[in-house]
């Protein structure tokens, strides 16, 4: 058998060669097949990341224009509410005012000039009236306060709410 091995040797080294190149080549697909691979899971991994540092930007962008057209607005509706608030205060310096009157006519009686079919006034109606009517203007004034800070409160969330669909 060795004397067939040393009888045969150069065709038994081509094959051997031959095995060797084989082996080598196919370890040195393999092994540009696996690089091929990580080069391309990197690729698409820097891809995704790019993609997901833009994303987090446009929301980043949206939600900053969205919080500044809020700030705006709320400036407007605090604008819109210190403007109330005057107005409020001189509707109560008005009531005040209406008060007042109306105190100064129910104490005095006054007695207008009638027909002499028509039964004098004692005054007692006129002055229950302008109680009333005082009365009533009191409480409209505070009424209309709550309503006012209702409908402040009111515009306040639907800025929000505006705010919000429009983020989306």
């Amino acid at each position: 058998m060795v004397s067939d091995l040393l009888k045969y040797w150069k065709p038994l080294a081509i094959v051997a060669l031959l095995a060797v190149i084989f082996a080598a080549w196919h370890f040195d697909r393999a092994e540009k097949y696996q690089r091929g691979r990580d080069a391309m899971a990197a690729e698409i991994s820097n891809r995704l990341k790019d993609g997901y540092i833009e994303q987090a930007k446009t929301a980043r962008e949206a939600e900053q224009k969205a919080a500044a057209a809020l700030a705006d607005r709320q400036t407007k509706l605090e604008k819109e509410k210190e403007n109330a608030k005057q107005t409020v205060t001189a509707m109560r310096f008005e009531l005040d005012r209406l008060q007042q009157y109306a105190k100064h006519q129910s104490s005095v009686r006054n007695m207008p000039a009638t027909a002499t079919t028509a039964a004098p006034s004692d005054g007692a109606a006129d002055s229950y009236g302008w109680q009333l009517f005082g009365k009533c203007a009191s409480e409209y004034a505070g009424l209309a306060e709550t309503t006012d800070s209702y409908a402040a409160d009111l515009r306040e969330w639907q800025a929000y709410g505006q705010t919000v669909i429009e983020q989306k």
